[in-house]
């Protein structure tokens, strides 16, 4: 209940039309869960089917079509009309229906904390404070490698963490404060599909993270902090490598196709990117799959992005683009077990002349990874097989 009280003060008008839909859900969800005994609820953002939960999703009403398996996704996008609905079982994300199963689930499974969510704000205000009762498997967004206190087990109610590696999953146990049984080694679902891969020789991907002191607050307005945006080391260094004229004359002369693909979290800015950098083609997440983006590129340009764990799973060559490693270990992740230095699967670099020479090396050797960090990856992966989505579910079977 504590939890709730501290979060009274950032209660908005919407926020009250979504608390009475809960309540109004209640019994409706109690009628539900006594007429359907075990019901499965999978989600990840609202507009979104590319990640973890969608591949646990389609592996389970593939497998197991009998499952009272539902997957929460907005009507409206691309991935509703392409991956869910063949599949069955959708929910209109954010409807009444969205909310009376929320209350009827009894295993709730997402990559995310709190996307996915009929009403994000009041539905973890109530989870948190104890009201609903189904057990929550944390699939995962990404490896994790730094510190990230808002997945500490307090502020959280997770039954499963699911976890790739040995020492992710000894990590989270010392530094996040999980009991061992709760941390289990399964390995992302989506990593099923990155055995078969075929590489479009000329694509390199430009895919860095965001930034937390970039994003508006809640209640504030992607508009408030565009000055601030401008302002960023974030926005001046990609802006130079993007107008570096060794670069552009570099893609030109070799028929190399550049694809930037930030974050979601800045998405919204997109078309601040795309007015400084003619040739770079400036990648919308509604009209690009990230895993696709991933497999199809022969070069990847990253910052701190746990994406470029999936692309050296795959063995191919990258370079981390660090210019602000004070700032990003200060206000965004604080620095976990993972050394660049010691155990990155690339070079890490801070300049936009060295991420220059990074990509005119690795062109030179045939986008080939070096045989370093092959036997860095080879040793970091505890599991490279077909079988993430077996392991993810008969855990949460087991729950």
């Amino acid at each position: 209940m504590k939890f709730a009280f501290n979060k009274l003060k950032y209660i908005h008008f919407n926020d009250i039309v979504d608390f009475v839909k809960i309540v109004l859900a209640f019994l409706p969800g109690m009628v539900l869960k006594a007429i359907k005994k075990e019901i499965w609820l999978v989600a990840e953002r609202e507009n979104d089917a590319h990640d973890n939960g969608y591949w646990f999703y389609k592996y389970v009403r593939e497998n197991y079509p009998e499952k009272n398996v539902y997957y929460a996704i907005s009507f409206d996008c691309p991935d509703y009309e392409s991956r869910i609905k063949p599949l069955g079982n959708a929910i209109k994300y954010g409807s009444f229906k969205h909310h009376v199963y929320f209350w009827a689930t009894t295993k709730y499974i997402s990559p995310h904390v709190g996307n996915g969510f009929p009403a994000p704000f009041m539905c973890r205000l109530f989870l948190m404070s104890g009201f609903y009762k189904f057990k929550v498997a944390f699939l995962q967004h990404g490896i994790i490698k730094d510190y990230t206190g808002f997945l500490e087990s307090d502020k959280n109610k997770f039954d499963l963490f699911v976890t790739s590696t040995d020492r992710e999953r000894q990590y989270i146990i010392d530094a996040l404060k999980y009991p061992d049984e709760t941390v289990q080694l399964l390995g992302l679902c989506r990593y099923d599909n990155l055995n078969d891969v075929k590489v479009i020789k000329n694509r390199i991907l430009i895919m860095p993270t965001w930034r937390w002191w970039l994003y508006p607050e809640y209640g504030k307005k992607n508009e408030d902090v565009i000055e601030e945006i401008r302002n960023s080391q974030y926005y001046k260094n990609f802006k130079e490598l993007f107008s570096n004229e060794r670069l552009l004359s570099f893609i030109k002369e070799n028929n190399l196709e550049f694809v930037y693909f930030p974050h979601n979290q800045m998405q919204p800015f997109l078309d601040e990117f795309r007015q400084t950098c003619p040739g770079i083609i400036c990648a919308k997440a509604t009209e690009y799959d990230v895993q696709q983006a991933l497999k199809d590129a022969a070069f990847l340009i990253t910052d701190y992005s746990s994406i470029f764990f999936d692309f050296a799973y795959m063995k191919k060559p990258l370079v981390y683009f660090q210019f602000d490693y004070e700032e990003y270990s200060e206000k965004h992740y604080a620095k976990g077990y993972f050394e660049y230095d010691k155990d990155g699967f690339g070079p890490s670099v801070q300049t936009v002349d060295q991420v220059v020479d990074a990509l005119i090396n690795s062109f030179e050797n045939g986008f080939e990874m070096d045989e370093l960090y092959k036997q860095r990856v080879d040793a970091f992966f505890t599991y490279r097989d077909n079988e993430n989505c077996r392991r993810n579910y008969e855990a949460i079977e087991k729950l």
